[in-house]
């Protein structure tokens, strides 16, 4: 039951501030009550799914990772009522993947096929053709079951009729360890037919449906969880409210089930936030709050005013010698969209600029390393505040022709400079989880704690960073120890959560700097992550206007003591990566492949694949194959996991470049590890302005 609710406190009470456009199954897909359908969400959508019965508590994350591709990560727990005297202690992570067909179209219906447990056990393994048609009131679902979803009525495989392979459905194929694929067994073995049908009620927010379930739950009646299931299942669904789907069951002809759904819209883009108007008036020089060094009878100490008010560091500035171009660049220190930013920047330029300046270019700074040049057209020239104010709503003439993206640049001899003082300190202070959801002992456990931070700016490029965590609650044990075969890389991690609850996370320094227009690099030194200390550096050769780009990455590592202080143990190895990046023009996806040496000093290659949309939101996947063998590595068989980052812009009234941002792994094993934020991580924090997400933007950045 706190599993339950702390995933509903986490998922829901996040997810449930955007409206769900379908309804999910027990099993988190797009679906009927246990069986699939063939429909999908829309594009983007974020679905967190729990369902409860007495064959399992399931709980899903299912992501409509394109128009025509739904994926989601399960996690079961069998027989969760009777824990004490069953005989099924299963606790089960497993995949599923649904790719769309067909469209429905007037005498279509919606094709579908997909696969259950696509690595793991096996123990939910499925695959399934599904065809949905609405008519009226009523949507039908038919479809064809392999696996468990072929265990009633089962006939012959029609696929045989190409291969005579289909006919036989081996065992274990997802192998002894878990974790890897059970290709050999898809659409393999006996068919069976499934199918149901929705009713949406026309002036009620209920839906009524009922289903026919080929799987005959087997596995559940040898180990005395189900006795003869029915293979009708009905249900009631009720969405409260515009942000949540609630259903009842009645499932097997013997047991209730309940099931809540919430969902989150990641694709939108929200609407600029505008600030109260605060400019500093061309004809009035005395501004209330301005300091006294500044000369608000200079343009530049007008703009740099108003920048620092709207989120903006504007670090120098220059005028061409012919008196029409001036330069100015800046860092985006407040907002998610950075063309947001950009935007905010221009508009100071149309206020405050003189009036012989007929365009500006934007040098865009990303933590001291250069990005693209965004160069505009000014389309007014006028000083006066109250015309501006009017006109600033009117919509561009043409944002293509108004704004070119340029490669980077770096303005040689600044006539203008802000003198930042250095060094200087910043402070923070938030409340932080920690949290493990799958441990087969301790399905959830968590930690919650005071996190402290501290940054020493020493110059622009170079920072100290400090962060301290202070427990407050902490129920981590050691109870279940690693039995890793191999280094003890990082599943000994509850130790560093139990010796270690309280403690120094990270402090280390770090530089930030650009070489050319297409190179950037970081070096950092200290004690990188609560697991690690070392030295090491990132290379990223990105030219402009390219959609690839090379990193390189080497660090020397020595493992920190569990109490997390200063303090080392004898372990110590060197890592090295190569990587391969590619922004894809297909919905937003980054691909990045790394070759090199792992934490446990094994040698392999790690591909992830990342969606992010332009307001932060950002997901994805990745996995890792190495020269442990499988048998060495432990359950799994191989690290892979979840990533995903959710933007608090749109969650905060204020603009903020504020995030979560999480790594979601089905085990903590060995194998095929790295240092996570050190470890090819340029390409990536640089999303925002890369040439490809500038060019996206380019009508969002016109004022």
């Amino acid at each position: 039951m706190r599993l339950a609710m702390s995933f509903l406190l986490m998922s829901c009470g996040l997810l449930s501030l955007w409206q769900p456009r379908v309804y999910a199954s027990d099993f988190g897909s797009v679906g009927l009550i246990k069986v699939p359908t063939a429909r999908m969400a829309a594009d983007g959508e974020l679905r967190a799914t729990i369902s409860r019965e007495d064959v399992a508590d399931i709980y899903n994350i299912t992501y409509q990772a394109t128009p025509w591709l739904e994926a989601t990560f399960r996690y079961s727990i069998f027989n969760p009522r009777d824990l004490a005297s069953s005989r099924d202690f299963l606790r089960d992570r497993s995949y599923e993947a649904k790719a769309r067909l067909l469209r429905e179209r007037r005498f279509i219906p919606e094709l579908a096929i997909g696969v259950r447990d696509i690595l793991g056990t096996g123990v939910w393994e499925g695959e399934y053709l599904v065809a949905s048609k609405k008519i009226s009131d009523f949507d039908f679902t038919a479809g064809l079951g392999w696996g468990r979803l072929a265990a009633r009525g089962q006939f012959d495989n029609p696929l045989a009729s190409l291969d005579e392979g289909f006919k036989v459905r081996p065992t274990n194929a997802g192998g002894s360890f878990g974790g890897e694929t059970r290709g050999k067994s898809y659409f393999r073995g006996g068919t069976a037919w499934f199918g149901g049908i929705r009713y949406k009620f026309r002036m009620l927010p209920f839906h009524a449906l009922a289903e026919y379930n080929s799987d005959d739950y087997a596995r559940e009646v040898q180990s005395n969880t189900l006795d003869d299931p029915s293979p009708w299942n009905f249900s009631v669904e009720w969405r409260p409210s515009k942000q949540l789907t609630v259903a009842a069951s009645w499932l097997h002809g013997s047991v209730m089930g309940l099931r809540i759904s919430s969902n989150l819209d990641t694709k939108s883009t929200p609407k600029r936030k505008r600030n109260a108007s605060f400019y500093a008036a061309s004809e009035n020089r005395s501004i209330s709050g301005a300091p006294e060094n500044l000369n608000l009878d200079s343009w530049y100490d007008r703009i740099l005013f108003d920048a620092e008010r709207s989120g903006l560091r504007l670090n120098q500035a220059a005028i061409a010698n012919d008196r029409k171009t001036a330069m100015l660049e800046i860092e985006n220190a407040s907002y998610a969209v950075t063309a947001d930013a950009i935007n905010k920047a221009l508009s100071l330029s149309e206020l405050h600029m003189p009036p012989g300046v007929r365009s500006v270019e934007l040098l865009v700074r990303e933590e001291s390393q250069l990005a693209p040049t965004v160069r505009y057209k000014r389309q007014r020239t006028s000083l006066q505040t109250d015309r501006f104010q009017r006109t600033r709503q009117r919509s561009i003439l043409d944002a293509n022709k108004a704004i070119e993206i340029l490669p980077p640049q770096r303005i040689l001899k600044p006539r203008y400079q802000t003198a930042y003082q250095y060094p200087f300190m910043s402070f923070g202070a938030d409340l932080a989880t920690r949290m493990q959801l799958m441990d087969p002992d301790a399905p959830f456990s968590k930690q919650l704690y005071a996190k402290l931070s501290a940054r020493l700016s020493i110059t622009p490029r170079l920072n100290l960073w400090t962060v301290y965590g202070q427990d407050i609650y902490n129920d981590f044990t050691t109870n279940r120890a690693s039995n890793s075969r191999i280094q003890k890389v990082r599943s000994d991690v509850n130790k560093y959560l139990t010796e270690g609850e309280s403690g120094l996370d990270q402090m280390f320094m770090e530089y930030r700097n650009s070489f050319g227009k297409s190179f950037h690099y970081r070096a950092y030194a200290g004690a990188l992550e609560s697991m690690y200390a070392g030295i090491g550096g990132e290379l990223l050769y990105e030219p402009f206007g390219r959609r690839w780009a090379f990193g390189a990455t080497l660090n020397g590592l020595k493992q920190r003591a569990f109490e997390k202080s200063f303090a080392l143990l004898d372990y110590q190895t060197v890592t090295g990566f190569v990587s391969f990046y590619y922004a894809s023009p297909w919905y937003n996806v980054d691909l990045a492949v790394h070759a090199g040496r792992y934490l446990a000093r094994d040698k392999g290659g790690t591909f992830e694949a990342r969606r992010t949309f332009d307001n932060g939101f950002s997901i994805g996947g990745f996995f890792t194959r190495t020269d442990v063998p499988a048998e060495l590595f432990g359950e799994g068989s191989f690290d892979k996991g979840l990533y995903f980052k959710i933007p608090f812009n749109g969650i905060l009234p204020g603009n903020t470049k504020s995030s979560y941002a999480a790594i979601m792994r089905p085990l903590e094993r060995d194998g095929g590890r790295r240092l996570e934020d050190f470890s090819g991580s340029l390409w990536f924090g640089r999303r925002n302005v890369r040439y490809d997400a500038f060019v996206n933007n380019r009508k969002r950045m016109a004022p």
